[in-house]
């Protein structure tokens, strides 16, 4: 649920919940003032149907044009029959549990062979056989030129295997069939900062914040890179975005608030960079995180540009105080 609202967006989340927690609460005040009616039950079934098309909504407002189709596939009928069950009363449990039973039906009929070369591809991964989990994509790619998240992935694993300059081949091509793609533009940011190129990293990074504002990631990348560059004001307005975006995992906060701590220890503002260190101090569970990450052979890239900033923030946690150690890293 955590990793669905975090990719949804805070205000989807928000707008979700609240549409749940209004159903639930107008069901139970019905069920209590009426008892089990057949009407409040095609209340209730109503009142589940707008939770239902709210959350296939956001999906679809969410997900990218070519996965459209597959969600109306699996979701539409479903709500077509829960919206009939609705206005035909005497059908209503059958109509529902037939509605209800397709959504659950239709992600084993529409599941493609493409589960099956991801799970294959992952396979190798976990045995760090990169060239065969490459090999595995490259024929996905051919089959499926057209699929950029296959495209993707291939990067992905190229990233996983130190080699960059395959993985920012295909983010551009990413890019160059879809030029305002945030993944695209957001994979060439974090490739070029893995290899130490952050300006152009940061160039990239600032179209991939431009095209979709309200994911935290991209303003905390951002921040991160700016932090690299010394760029205190504006990595300083870009983490504390981030933050009210609503940073989920607590490795990330751990970094963001040390990262916040450092700029406002370069300009000069003391009081705020301890607020930060104090609050860095209260994300014990993001340092155990980064920990066990780091102790994968996977990890390889993300040890070079982020292991010194986990030690100072360890250091911190275990009792270091003094603001000039923020630039040791």
């Amino acid at each position: 649920m955590a990793q669905l609202a975090n990719w949804l967006g805070p205000a989807w989340a928000k707008l979700l919940v609240g549409l749940f927690a209004i159903a639930l609460v107008v069901s139970l005040g019905l069920v209590a003032a009426y008892g089990p009616e057949p009407w409040v039950i095609s209340v209730q079934l109503a009142l589940a149907w707008v939770c239902l098309f709210a959350v296939a909504w956001a999906l679809h407002f969410r997900a990218v044009p070519r996965d459209r189709r597959r969600l109306w596939l699996a979701l539409g009928p479903g709500l077509i029959l829960l919206a009939i069950g609705v206005a035909w009363p005497g059908g209503v449990l059958f109509l529902a549990g037939v509605g209800a039973g397709w959504i659950v039906v239709a992600q084993f009929v529409l599941r493609s062979r493409v589960r099956m070369e991801y799970q294959a591809a992952i396979k190798h991964l976990r045995n760090s056989n990169y060239d065969e989990a490459a090999a595995v994509m490259d024929r996905l790619i051919e089959a499926e030129p057209d699929d950029l998240n296959h495209r993707r992935f291939r990067a992905e694993i190229y990233r996983l295997a130190g080699r960059l300059d395959r993985a920012i081949a295909d983010y551009q091509g990413i890019v160059a069939r879809d030029p305002d793609s945030p993944v695209g533009l957001a994979g060439l940011a974090e490739t070029y900062a893995q290899s130490g190129d952050f300006e152009t990293a940061r160039r990239f990074a600032r179209q991939a914040h431009e095209r979709d504002p309200g994911q935290w990631m991209g303003a905390y990348n951002l921040g991160l890179i700016e932090d690299r560059l010394g760029l205190a004001a504006e990595a300083v307005q870009h983490l504390e975005h981030a933050l009210r975006l609503g940073v989920p995992q607590s490795r990330y906060r751990l970094l963001t608030h040390l990262w916040l701590a450092r700029n406002y220890h370069r300009q000069g503002q003391p009081e705020r960079a301890i607020a930060q260190l104090n609050l860095l101090r209260e994300q014990t569970a993001g340092l155990r995180d980064w920990q066990i990450v780091f102790e994968s052979e996977q990890a390889a890239a993300l040890r070079g540009l982020l292991e010194p900033d986990v030690r100072l923030a360890q250091a911190i946690i275990e009792g270091e105080n003094r603001l000039e150690r923020l630039d040791s890293a």
